[in-house]
């Protein structure tokens, strides 16, 4: 019989502690009826990442061991729908599909359901995916879990759930609290801020039979996280609403959104950027003139993130131009959130090329 961590998913193994599923011969022994990998156990216990090589071939054949009966839930993170849509759910077999966008508890209590659940549909119907359901969630509110359960129960019939989506959307964070809500105990799933938490298919039995499935997340290359230290990815992990921080800005002023990004205000009338990163992100205003020499001067200590290592496995800076006007516009960057445009001008953006950067209508 093939031995996977309850955690992860990953086939258990004793040889090499640097790839997925190792745990120690004797701690396998001692606990020959909760297999949990070291990796999970130290994520779980301690919030410390282990590096392991990830072999993202196997993650996404996991992917495709899905049953094509199964009624098949995406997760996208609402805070960063861009860049975490997985571009190939069109081709995935399922008869049932329902998009599930979680992590809307990020945003302010002012900000109306209603309005961001219009954007999520006509962003769905551009793109031809006509599910049979979405919807909008925090996976740490119970209401919204009750209600996400009633849904799934009623769509699924006599099938197995699956979950699928791009790393770091909550797809286990969503399981445990609706496994939760049937009776399991604990946290079954390991959940953190490590890419790719999860590392092979894992299957939770229901009472009718039928299963609930965690897939690998699909990798994503595009968000600004995927590059970041385990340190840094739990500093950019933000657990409670995100503080929109406004700046009145002339032409000739520059952002700065910690290291990754900046925006630099070419022409137009003064005008507000709400800018809504994660509260440990540095947002530094300065002039336009002072902002090449501001960067090289300051990278290491007032804007801190990424570090030397990151900002090369990040590459080279990528110009965009956008102009704004009379309709309410946002830049949206994926892994760090977007930068609501409100007045008129044009601005360039200097960001990371291998992280992921869209002009879109306001969603709030």
């Amino acid at each position: 019989m093939e031995l996977k961590c309850k955690g992860c998913g990953a086939k258990i193994q004793t040889v090499d502690p640097k790839l997925p599923g190792f745990i120690r011969a004797d701690v396998l022994e001692k606990r020959s009826d909760d297999f949990r990998c070291e990796r999970c156990y130290n994520l779980m216990h301690y919030n410390r990442g282990l590096e392991v090589a990830i072999d993202e071939a196997e993650l996404l054949a996991e992917v495709g061991k899905i049953s094509r009966d199964a009624l098949l839930v995406c997760i996208v993170d609402i805070f960063d729908l861009e860049g975490t849509f997985p571009e190939n759910l069109g081709t995935f077999p399922q008869r049932k599909k329902i998009i599930v966008a979680n992590k809307f508890d990020l945003f302010l209590k002012s900000v109306k359901k209603e309005k961001i659940l219009a954007y999520l549909r006509k962003f769905l119907k551009e793109r031809g995916i006509v599910p049979e359901g979405v919807m909008l969630m925090s996976a740490f509110k119970g209401s919204d879990i009750e209600g996400l359960l009633s849904e799934l129960f009623r769509l699924k019939g006599g099938s197995d759930i699956c979950f699928v989506g791009t790393t770091n959307v909550g797809k286990s964070t969503v399981i445990n609290a609706l496994a939760k809500k049937l009776g399991f105990e604990g946290e079954l799933l390991t959940t953190s801020t490590a890419v790719s938490t999860t590392l092979g298919l894992v299957r939770i039995p229901l009472p009718d039979g039928s299963h609930l499935l965690d897939t690998p997340g699909i990798p994503n290359r595009k968000q600004a996280t995927y590059y970041l230290s385990f340190a840094h990815q739990k500093l950019m992990l933000q657990k409670k609403f995100i503080r929109p921080r406004v700046y009145q800005l002339k032409p000739k002023q520059t952002l700065f959104i910690g290291g990754f990004c900046r925006l630099d205000f070419l022409s137009g009338e003064a005008s507000s950027f709400v800018v809504n990163v994660p509260n440990a992100l540095t947002v530094h205003r300065t002039k336009t003139t002072n902002a090449e020499a501001f960067y090289e001067g300051h990278k290491d200590d007032i804007l801190k993130i990424p570090d030397a290592e990151e900002r090369e496995k990040l590459g080279n800076f990528r110009k965009y131009s956008f102009a704004f006007g009379e309709k309410k516009r946002e830049i949206a960057i994926s892994g760090l959130g977007f930068i609501a445009l409100v007045g008129s001008g044009k601005v360039d953006l200097y960001c990371f090329e291998k992280i992921k950067v869209s002009l879109r209508e306001a969603i709030v």
